[in-house]
């Protein structure tokens, strides 16, 4: 996709290596965020052909984020794409999503799980995140805490987030929408494991909607 690099943020899974063979199928460039693991993720993913950058301790879904953001903009690809390693997003799918920010001329492409693909408690937990996201940014996005995305140029200069856990998702949009930048939903495969999240996906789902309603707090939106 002419000189555009697509930046991958890794748990420390060793599927890792087969998702960056995978990506550089699509992609110039592979970057490996390596968000303090122990194992060899780094040496894994150097070898599957990927370039590696470190968190020497483990600092969290949003700051990887922050850190991958900040990256860009000292490489100023043409798209940025975000996805996980665990194998539950497809590297089949950034095609389409670079296909929204190149010829859609949208700003940020969110992936887009089918309802029937996701297991039961995640919809009702994603539902009711979306409708606070909603409420935080003001733009209905379904799937709004998928993390699989894709940003132009502007979006990676524009987007600064202060969130250091997984309601950077929501933040993301929110920055988005107070920045002008366009946003649409891109269909994509998921493919659920037993070891597809680190952590307890309930607790995170209760953390994530308190962290929104703070971010609604210091925005005066709730007094």
């Amino acid at each position: 996709y002419g000189d555009h690099r697509d930046l991958h943020s890794f748990p420390t899974r060793r599927s890792s290596d087969l998702i960056v063979d995978k990506a550089t199928k699509y992609a110039d460039t592979v970057v490996v965020l390596d968000d303090g693991s122990t194992d060899n993720t780094a040496w894994g993913a150097m070898g599957a052909g990927a370039q590696v950058e470190y968190h020497y301790k483990n600092k969290g879904y949003g700051v990887t984020i922050q850190s991958i953001l900040g990256y860009a903009r000292k490489e100023n690809p043409d798209v940025l794409v975000i996805m996980d390693a665990d194998g539950q997003h497809s590297p089949t799918d950034i095609p389409a999503l670079v296909q929204a920010i190149r010829d859609g001329g949208y700003d940020l492409a969110i992936g887009c799980r089918a309802s029937k693909d996701v297991p039961f408690y995640r919809r009702v937990g994603g539902t009711t995140l979306s409708v606070f996201t909603y409420l935080l940014s003001g733009v209905w996005v379904k799937d709004s805490q998928c993390g699989f995305r894709a940003y132009s140029r502007r979006a990676v200069e524009q987007i600064r987030l202060r969130e250091n856990g997984m309601a950077v998702s929501s933040e993301i949009i929110s920055e988005a929408t107070r920045n002008g930048l366009m946003i649409v939903e891109v269909p994509i495969s998921v493919k659920y494991t037993n070891d597809s999240s680190t952590h307890n996906p309930v607790k995170q789902g209760f953390y994530t909607l308190w962290r929104i309603l703070v971010m609604m707090t210091r925005r005066g939106m709730i007094t």
